[in-house]
């Protein structure tokens, strides 16, 4: 008789990363918004994607072209060499947000075949892997977003390789307002418009403003990480791309918000807060920039949450 095929439906978080002089290095999950993939065994070798729901069409269903198709493809070549999934995608998160879309749907897609096969593959290695979907969606594997997507909370990314994932505090009483502008940013093009040489003393304020905000997590102080996050160096070269932001975060700012900067490449931008009250005066404050700006979006109000999971019954 042939094995059994359920099929295993996994939740992936939204994120945000950078968190002002984190570039690269630093995310934290969302509790609130993700993406969710099914997943099930095959009866042939290899990775297919059945369909994908949510992106109005944008996404390419190959799975050497998906993210959650290239991830997947990968831990078969790693860990399962004769096996085959099939992937259903459903798409919660806007696309180029700056959100860790394309990271969310290759975590979702990574757990639920882990799941599907038994493997129980280590949240590190399930990191690795969900980090070649990111190759293909931005030409870097970098880790800031899969990372806090698959362990939850924030995470500190202080090598990659070997790759190396620090789990950090987050403070109870830490709120998130987070505001997607309607327009789009490329990562690729984000990336782009870095400079390739910074100063020395600017790297130097970079890194001891890292610093202090891994301190204040410790610390569970909020002032202090608001003082922490800001970017001199990454921040100014996107803030261009985005119809509005500086208008937003000068008027946030002003409105008592402990911290404003971009999520990852953007547009989506986030405001800190110490309460659920003031983050949401904030998120009113930056739909009304960014609908003067032209570019009305959505937003929410959210903590940090956990990472990815399978969230379907599985069947014994």
């Amino acid at each position: 008789m042939s094995r059994p095929r359920p099929w295993i439906e996994a939740f992936a978080p939204a994120t945000v990363s950078n968190l002002g002089p984190g570039f690269d290095c630093l995310g934290l999950a969302l509790r609130g918004p993700g993406d969710r993939v099914r997943a099930r065994r095959a009866e042939a070798p290899g990775v297919t994607i059945v369909k994908v729901e949510g992106d109005g069409g944008k996404l390419p269903r190959a799975a050497d072209k998906n993210t959650a198709g290239v991830a997947v493809a990968e831990l078969l070549r790693r860990h399962a060499p004769d096996a085959g999934v099939e992937l259903e995608v459903h798409k919660g998160l806007p696309l180029g947000s700056g959100l860790g879309s394309s990271g969310a749907s290759a975590c979702a897609a990574l757990v639920a075949a882990d799941a599907a096969l038994g493997l129980g593959l280590q949240p590190a290695q399930l990191v690795d892997l969900a980090r070649e979907g990111e190759r293909v969606a931005c030409g870097a594997p970098h880790p800031d977003n899969v990372a806090p997507a698959i362990l939850g909370g924030v995470v500190l990314i202080p090598q990659l390789d070997p790759l190396r994932l620090i789990a950090l505090p987050s403070p109870s009483d830490l709120w998130l307002a987070v505001y997607t502008p309607g327009c789009s940013v490329n990562t690729a093009e984000a990336r782009a418009v870095l400079p390739a040489q910074v100063p020395l003393a600017a790297t130097v304020q970079q890194a001891s403003r890292l610093g202090l905000l891994v301190h204040a997590l410790h610390c569970g102080d909020l002032s202090l990480l608001g003082e922490a996050i800001v970017d001199e160096l990454v921040e100014p070269c996107r803030a261009r791309l985005i119809p509005g932001y500086l208008d937003a975060k000068a008027a946030c700012c002003e409105a008592g918000a402990l911290a404003c900067s971009i999520s990852g490449s953007g547009p989506t931008t986030f405001a800190l807060a110490a309460s659920r009250g003031r983050a949401e005066a904030l998120l009113a404050i930056l739909e009304e920039c960014f609908t003067l700006a032209g570019v009305p979006g959505t937003g929410l109000c959210d903590q940090v949450g956990p990472g990815a999971r399978v969230v379907s019954t599985l069947l014994h």
